[in-house]
Parts: structure tokens; C-alpha cells; sequence
């Protein structure tokens, strides 16, 4: 995993603090150069732990949660979890390939070449695209909650309805926002163990890249997440755009093999959460 450095210190300063707690690889001590059991599992530890506070954050009891870890144990052994599995995500995909349609397919573009507005039913209308995507969803009610429940679409003054953005972004939580939590780390787990088998064997890797700063103003995350948002979707688009000529058509009838293809991009802030105190507890 590349780590990008981005300190903006006084060069001596920094070297000095990069020696101190950066030592040069041929330093490392064997700890830290190989990997035996006790670190797999103390990794797993972690990942548990992670899980435990997202599902107390959630609303679900520790109780609750190693119930469903009991069940999970019992059933990876016949069904393993495959990113196949997130069926309502799937719903949520055909979503945003409908906004994709709307603004890029011609049929639905004005003469400045920005999603036209289009009427709820009828030949060129809401209804009809999502209808092309999700034929077994009743559309009307599918357009209605964009607009009137998550925001996704706007009614103008002429009950015309245009989209706010090209991509899905629901304002809470619901089974399709839900089935993305488990792909994603499916997707990032898968990618990992890819690439520690792809290294030593000369393979080409995929990309697996992070960018972490350290010490920056808590005043300024609203500035950070807005940036964030402003640059992240001209990469999607550029990798879209080139991607494009290597998709099989929409109803293609091809034998070539095909593959799901993904890049996520989030930020993150880490918050400085306090350590439980040991008051009450016998020494």
C-alpha cells in the first residue's frame, strides 16, 4: 500500500523526525520485517473491534452482534460472502446507471448538452429510464422517492423533473446503502490479498493507494471533505470516459469474458476517542 507523505515541516526538522521514527528499512527490527500467527491475529482483533463500535454506533447490542457473528460462522463455510451477494446494492447501481443514461445519452441531453428535463411518465420520461434498468421495480413509486424522500431528483416549477447529480447519494441510510458496508470491504480485502500474491510472483498489482495527513486544523474539514468531493469525480469521470471503448454492449451476445471493475473514493476523519477508565475495577 503507497503512503503518500505530506508534511510541510522545515526540511531539517523533518529529516530529523523521519530518523527517529522512521528508521531505514535494513533497520527493521524482525517484528515489523515478517508476519507469524500472533500478528494475523491480532489484525483480526482489530477488524473485530472496528466492526463491534460500527454496530454499537448502529444500535446493536454486543449481545446482538455475536449472535449474528455465530450465524456468520456457521454459514462462510457453504456461502461464502462474494460481491455478487449485495443484491440491493445492485438496485442501487441500476439507479445510478440511469442518471449515467440521463446525462450522457443524447435522447436525454438539451442543446447544451446537460441533462434535459423530463416529464414523470410517459415515451422520454423518468418512468421509461428507470423502467430500462430496473424492470422489475414499479418506476413511478422509484421516481417519487427520489424526488419527494432522498433529493436525488428536483420537480421544477413546470413538474418536469431533472437530476441533482450524476451520482446516487441518499441523505440516509437504507438496504441499499447497508449491502454497500460489506462490499466494500470485500472489495478492499480481495484487492489486498491480490496484490501480496501478485508482488512476489512479478504480477501487475492493482491500485491500492491511501493518502493520510496528519495535524490538520479541525476547523478546516468542512474544507477538506468539500475538496475532496470537487476532485474525486473527475477521476471517476476520466476513468469512465477511458474505460468506455472495453465495455460489451448493453445486450451484447459476445462470449468474451467480463468482470466488475470498481474504484472507490472516500475521505475520512479520525476522531481522538477516549480509552475506557479503569475506575471500578479491582487491581
Amino acid at each position: 500500500m503507497a503512503i503518500r507523505s505530506t508534511s510541510r515541516a522545515p526540511r531539517k526538522a523533518a529529516r530529523t523526525e523521519r530518523q527517529r521514527k522512521r528508521p531505514p528499512p535494513k533497520n527493521l527490527p524482525p517484528s515489523l520485517a515478517r508476519t507469524g500467527l500472533a500478528d494475523w491475529e491480532r489484525m483480526l482483533e482489530q477488524m473485530f473491534r472496528v466492526l463491534l463500535e460500527f454496530a454499537h454506533n448502529s444500535g446493536i447490542s454486543a449481545e446482538r452482534a455475536s449472535g449474528v457473528f455465530a450465524h456468520a460462522r456457521r454459514a462462510v463455510g457453504r456461502s461464502p460472502y462474494r460481491l455478487r451477494d449485495a443484491l440491493d446494492l445492485e438496485v442501487m447501481l441500476c439507479i445510478a446507471e440511469a442518471l449515467k443514461a440521463w446525462y450522457t445519452e443524447p435522447q436525454y441531453l438539451d442543446s447544451r448538452g446537460k441533462p434535459a428535463p423530463l416529464p414523470l411518465s410517459g415515451a422520454r420520461s423518468v418512468e421509461g429510464l428507470i423502467a430500462r434498468y430496473l424492470p422489475m421495480i414499479k418506476a413511478r413509486h422509484t421516481a417519487r422517492w427520489l424526488v419527494d424522500t432522498e433529493g436525488v431528483l428536483r420537480r421544477l416549477p413546470t413538474r418536469l423533473l431533472v437530476p441533482l447529480s450524476r451520482t446516487v447519494s441518499f441523505t440516509r441510510h437504507n438496504a441499499m446503502t447497508l449491502d454497500r458496508i460489506p462490499f466494500l470491504l470485500q472489495a478492499l480485502l480481495s484487492t489486498v490479498s491480490y496484490n501480496a500474491k501478485a508482488k512476489p510472483q512479478g504480477r501487475e498489482t492493482r491500485c491500492e493507494q491511501m493518502l493520510a495527513l496528519d495535524r490538520f486544523r479541525v476547523s478546516e474539514l468542512p474544507r477538506f471533505h468539500r475538496e475532496v468531493k470537487k476532485l474525486a469525480p473527475l477521476l471517476l469521470n476520466q476513468l469512465e470516459s477511458w474505460a468506455a471503448p472495453y465495455l460489451e454492449p448493453e445486450h451484447s451476445t459476445s462470449r468474451r469474458k467480463t468482470a466488475r471493475v470498481g474504484v472507490e473514493v472516500f475521505s475520512y476523519t479520525e476522531a481522538r476517542a477516549a480509552r475506557a477508565t479503569q475506575r471500578g475495577k479491582s487491581s
